[in-house]
C-alpha cells in the first residue's frame, strides 16, 4: 500500500490496486514525508544503503533513494501470508467467520477484528462472531459490556468502570496527595535554610502554615526530626491548624516526644480545643503497658478536663506493670530497682521479670482537676462517688390534705 506519496498515475494506481489484493507484502518503508510504502525490499544486502528497490507485486516495483525513507518496519511472517490469502476468501459471513479464526490462530488480533466486524454486517446475528467482539444479548437485543455499562451510569476512568462519583472522589484524593506532596517539598526546602542566610525566612514561613494540606507533612517532620527546635516551629504550625487531624498530631507528640518542655507545649495547643478524637486517644493511652505512658496521658486528660474520660481515669488510678530484673553484678546477681511490693516471674535460665502495682498520681491529679473531688487512691470510693453522680435526683412524694 503506498499513502501520502507521489508517483506516476500508472504505477500509483497498479500499487494501491496491488494492495487490495494483498501481494507481496513484506516490509512497510515509512517515507520523511509522512507517507509510506508496503513492499518486498528486493536489495537487502546493500551497504551502504543508497536506495531502495521494492517489489510491489504482479511485477510492479520502484525504486526510492536512501534519503526518502524515514524508517523500515519489517512484516511478520504471518502478516506477510494473511495478505497473501486473504483475496482468496469470499465476502459471505461463513468465509469471513473462517477468515477470522485463522487470524485468531495466528494471534493477528486486529485482522481478526475486522473479519468479526464484517461478519455481523453480513449475520448480525451471528452468535459466535458476537460473543468473539464481546456482544451480549440483552433483552433480546445485541449490547456491549461497554455500553450496558454506560447505561448502568459507569464512565471510563482509567481502564476501569466507576461511578461518577467514584471519579470525584478519586480526583479529589489525587488533588490531596498533589497538595500534600508539594507541602513536603516546601518544607525540605525550607528545612534547608536554617542556618544559612535565610535562616530568619524560613523560620517565620513555618510558624505562619495554616493550610491543612500541610498538616500530614509537618506531622511526619514533628515524629522523625531530631532538631527539638525545629520541631517547636512545626507543633506552631500544627497549633495554627484547626484540623481533627492536626490536633492529633499534637496529641500524639504530647506523649511520644522526648522533650518534656515540647510535650507541654503540644498541649498548651490542645488545651483550648474541644476535640473529642483527642480525648479518646489519651483515654486509649490509659492502658498502655509502659507506664510512663499511663501518666502523659492522664497530664493530657487533666489539661482536657472532659468528665468523659473520668471512668477511664479511675481505672487507671492504679495499674499494673511487668518489669525485666536488671543484672548489676552479671548473671550471678541480680536485684530490681523496687521494694518488696511486686511478683517476681522466672522463665527457666532466662531473664527474670517482675510485676508491680503503681499508683499513678498524673491520674489522680487528673480527676481532681476534672472533678473538684479527692478520695486519693481509693477506686472504690471514686466508682461510688462517680455512681451517685449518674443517678436521677430522688422524686418527692405528693400527699394529699
Amino acid at each position: 500500500m503506498i499513502t501520502n506519496f507521489k508517483l506516476p498515475a500508472f504505477i500509483a494506481f497498479s500499487a494501491v490496486w496491488f494492495a487490495a489484493w494483498g501481494q507481496a507484502v513484506g516490509e512497510v518503508f515509512l517515507l520523511r514525508n509522512g507517507g509510506q510504502v508496503e513492499g518486498e525490499l528486493l536489495n537487502p544486502q546493500e551497504t551502504p544503503r543508497r536506495q531502495y528497490v521494492i517489489n510491489l507485486g504482479e511485477g510492479m516495483r520502484i525504486t526510492l533513494a536512501a534519503a526518502e525513507v524515514e524508517k523500515v518496519l519489517r512484516s511478520k511472517p504471518e502478516e506477510a501470508e494473511y495478505n497473501r490469502i486473504y483475496p482468496t476468501y469470499s465476502d459471505t459471513a461463513e468465509a469471513q467467520w473462517a477468515l477470522a479464526e485463522w487470524c485468531r490462530e495466528r494471534r493477528l488480533n486486529v485482522q481478526r477484528e475486522r473479519h468479526l466486524r464484517r461478519v455481523v454486517e453480513l449475520d448480525p446475528d451471528h452468535v459466535a462472531a458476537r460473543h468473539a467482539l464481546g456482544y451480549s444479548q440483552v433483552d433480546g437485543r445485541w449490547v456491549t459490556r461497554e455500553e450496558i455499562m454506560l447505561e448502568r451510569g459507569y464512565v471510563r476512568y482509567k481502564g476501569q468502570w466507576r461511578l461518577p462519583q467514584e471519579v470525584q472522589l478519586l480526583e479529589e484524593q489525587q488533588k490531596l496527595a498533589a497538595a500534600q506532596q508539594e507541602w513536603f517539598l516546601k518544607l525540605k526546602r525550607w528545612r534547608a535554610w536554617l542556618g544559612g542566610d535565610r535562616h530568619a525566612q524560613a523560620e517565620e514561613n513555618i510558624r505562619s502554615i495554616n493550610d491543612p494540606m500541610a498538616v500530614k507533612a509537618l506531622a511526619m517532620g514533628l515524629r522523625d526530626e531530631e532538631d527539638p527546635h525545629l520541631r517547636t516551629l512545626y507543633i506552631a504550625a500544627l497549633g495554627n491548624i484547626d484540623d481533627v487531624d492536626a490536633a492529633r498530631a499534637l496529641a500524639i507528640a504530647a506523649i511520644a516526644d522526648p522533650e518534656e518542655e515540647l510535650r507541654q507545649t503540644c498541649l498548651d495547643y490542645l488545651e483550648g480545643k474541644k476535640r473529642p478524637e483527642v480525648v479518646a486517644y489519651f483515654v486509649g493511652k490509659l492502658k498502655d503497658k509502659d507506664n510512663v505512658v499511663v501518666n502523659r496521658a492522664a497530664l493530657g486528660l487533666a489539661r482536657m478536663k472532659d468528665p468523659s474520660a473520668i471512668p477511664a481515669l479511675i481505672n487507671a488510678l492504679v495499674t499494673t506493670h511487668t518489669f525485666k530484673l536488671v543484672r548489676p553484678g552479671g548473671d550471678n546477681a541480680m536485684s530490681a530497682s523496687f521494694g518488696s511490693g511486686g511478683t517476681g516471674l522466672s522463665m527457666g535460665g532466662g531473664p527474670r521479670f517482675v510485676r508491680r502495682q503503681i499508683s499513678n498520681q498524673a491520674v489522680l491529679d487528673a480527676l481532681v482537676a476534672i472533678t473538684g473531688c479527692n478520695f486519693h487512691f481509693d477506686k472504690a470510693a471514686w466508682k461510688n462517688w462517680y455512681a451517685a453522680q449518674k443517678k436521677p435526683p430522688t422524686s418527692l412524694d405528693a400527699r394529699r390534705d
